[in-house]
Order: structure tokens, then sequence, then C-alpha cells
């Protein structure tokens, strides 16, 4: 499990303002089940890759109003796995006020899928 996927075009990134929740989705990938780290919820495909993101309560999550969440320009997700544990990193980059700033959303949960050792990256633009 050692990938890096970049953005692709047919990649869905979408914020629900009404309850707060921000959904990414990579296009192409089969899913075959979820993770669930309470707030952050990780889609997992059929070859053991990053194939979708939500993460519930965002603006509480990564500390910023909804409408930071609502300008959001892109995010990476960094998933590194080990026999033990499941450790999941997303970086929120927002333009606000012409800057640029960088919220991180941390998550870790016991390796109870059995997910192979090693590391991923995905990245989506809005």
């Amino acid at each position: 499990m050692s990938k890096n996927k970049g953005i692709k075009k047919d990649d869905v990134f979408d914020y629900d303002t009404f309850n707060d929740s921000l959904f990414i989705h990579t296009s192409g990938m089969k899913y075959k089940h979820s993770i669930d780290f309470g707030d952050i919820i990780l889609d997992i495909g059929e070859d053991n890759s990053i194939t979708g993101l939500e993460v519930l309560s965002a603006s509480r999550v990564f500390g910023i109003t909804k409408y930071d969440v609502r300008n959001i320009k892109n995010m990476e997700a960094t998933l590194k796995v080990s026999p033990e544990s499941i450790n999941l990193e997303v970086h929120a980059h927002i333009s606000k006020r012409n800057s640029k700033i960088s919220r991180i959303a941390m998550a870790s949960d016991a390796n109870y899928t059995d997910l192979p050792v090693g590391s991923e990256s995905m990245a989506v633009s809005a």
C-alpha cells in the first residue's frame, strides 16, 4: 500500500453547509468498506486505496467557519498503516482575504480491518 494519487478530472468535492459535512470521492474506484474515526469516515476501495473521505462537523474539526469550509481550495489526506494502527492526517487549504490558511485534522484507530502495512495519500481540488 504505498500509493500517491493526484487530482483527477472526475473527482468530487462537495460541502453540505446545512449539515456541515464535507465529502470527497475519487472517480473510477470500487468501494470495499469504510473506516469510521468518529467525525471522519474513510472509504477504502477493493485495492485497499482511499476512495473517499467524509468529514462530519467539518467546521469544528478544522477549527474554521462554515464560510471558510466552503472556500477550501484543495485537500490532501495521508493514511499510514501499521499492523496495530491506522493513522489519518487531512490537510485543508483555504483562501481567505488574499492569503492561504492551512488546517489539519488527525485521527487514528486500531487496524481492525487488517489493511496492509504502508502509506497512501490522495489530493483533491475544489
